[in-house]
């Protein structure tokens, strides 16, 4: 949601995203809003374990925690995977 469905590489707009590590977590990138961007898989895919910059890719914008609450927008129980559960709490744990 944070990235309006849109592939942060290519600007794809779709619901069948992944999330990428801008700084993969091979490099001692970490799993945070700075770090995680909406991704489609082909982007994904093609980028691999290298940043933006290695793989030739330009971000539409840098990754940045919402202002608003993603819970107020989304429940927790109809995330889609479990890897997003961490970025949909209320309290930083």
């Amino acid at each position: 949601m944070r990235d309006a469905y849109t592939c942060q590489y290519c600007l794809k707009q779709t619901k069948d995203l992944t999330l990428d590590h801008v700084v993969p977590r091979a490099h001692g990138g970490r799993s945070t809003w700075e770090n995680v961007v909406a991704s489609c898989v082909a982007c994904n895919r093609s980028k691999g374990g290298r940043t933006p910059e290695q793989a030739g890719f330009r971000l539409r914008r840098p990754p940045a925690r919402p202002r608003w609450t993603p819970l107020a927008a989304l429940p927790l129980a109809s995330a889609r995977h479990e890897e997003w559960r961490p970025f949909l709490r209320v309290v930083d744990g």
